[in-house]
């Protein structure tokens, strides 16, 4: 009884140093605010991409970063001087972003940031995964609510100068159509890790459309009815 008790705390410490392992080397992500740096004129724009090489591209402790994280001691991409920080110049407010991963070097995953929406001022929510039909790594953020109203559309851009809706999120003020992906890189640390971001939003349908399919719905209705 006792070599069995031993043999079955032996194989659950197994799988705990295999489940620790797995998520020690988890880069980790959330949408924060931002200070305006790229403008995106859609939901696809090309230009809402960055990548990462370790050792290479410029990092800085998380708790420097203002309104992402309250400890220090964790590495982040450097929002201040990388490509990561985006203004939402579409016209329509984005309901979710995904980021999707290429160009992986390393033995990454891909996750969201622990309790990403207390961090994340625009969604409620998040998922991560493989694409079935790619194999692509992704990390998805959505759901809105009271708090949390999506990447809304900025008013307009001047060259460089945007300006948009804005409010406060956790005590601190938020332009809401202007948001950097923060990057906790702390566990991709070993030579030669690397990876690319390309991210994608979920719009708001423009009205042309949202009324098109009000007229269709009511056809149907009538059609239906006689």
């Amino acid at each position: 009884m006792n070599f069995s008790r031993w043999f079955l705390a032996l194989i659950l410490f197994g799988l705990l140093s295999s489940v620790a392992t797995a998520d020690s080397v988890d880069p980790k992500f959330v949408p924060i605010g931002g200070t305006g740096s790229i403008i995106l004129t859609s939901p696809n724009d090309p230009a809402f991409t960055f990548s990462y090489l370790s050792g290479v591209t410029p990092t800085v402790d998380c708790g420097q970063v203002s309104g992402s994280f309250s400890d220090s001691g964790f590495t982040c991409i450097d929002p201040a001087s990388t490509n990561t920080e985006f203004v939402n110049n579409s016209g329509r407010a984005w309901t979710s972003l995904t980021l999707e991963f290429t160009n992986v070097i390393g033995a990454l995953t891909f996750s969201p940031t622990d309790n990403a929406d207390f961090i994340d001022p625009y969604f409620n929510n998040s998922v991560s995964g493989i694409d079935e039909l790619t194999g692509t790594p992704f990390v998805t953020f959505f759901g809105i609510d009271g708090t949390h109203p999506g990447i809304l559309p900025a008013f307009g851009c001047d060259g460089p100068s945007c300006s948009g809706p804005t409010g406060t999120f956790n005590d601190q003020p938020v332009r809401y159509y202007d948001f950097s992906i923060l990057a906790d890189v702390s566990d991709a640390q070993h030579p030669g890790d690397a990876f690319t971001l390309h991210g994608s939003a979920t719009a708001v349908p423009e009205p042309p459309t949202v009324l098109l399919a009000l007229g269709a719905g009511l056809l149907l209705f009538l059609f239906k009815r006689h």
